[in-house]
């Protein structure tokens, strides 16, 4: 493969060699009322679990301009030993299962 593959063009016209920083697995979380189970707030919470074994929590807003979101990092961090409830299977579980 050629480096220019991995090129792109920003929207003012300049050109940007794409690099990858990190990879592994994520969560995605929502968050929801635990008696009816409907969602109980417009956000959610991102955790990438880096190759490497660290770990990285973002909150998911919502914007008032549609189909825009910003990312923000949480005050307090809460690990990957959380538990989420898995809808699909009606059980609470490991949010990495190993």
């Amino acid at each position: 493969m050629s480096l220019e593959e991995a090129i792109t063009v920003s929207k003012r016209g300049k050109r940007e060699l794409r690099t990858l920083v990190s990879r592994g697995r994520f969560a995605l979380i929502e968050y929801r009322d635990p008696v009816t189970k409907e969602r109980s707030e417009d956000k959610y919470k991102l955790v990438l679990l880096h190759d490497d074994g660290s770990l990285q929590e973002l909150f998911v807003i919502p914007t008032k301009t549609e189909g825009r979101s910003m990312l923000l990092e949480p005050r307090e961090k809460k690990g990957k030993e959380l538990k989420v409830w898995n809808p699909a299977t009606g059980e609470v579980e490991d949010m990495f299962p190993e």
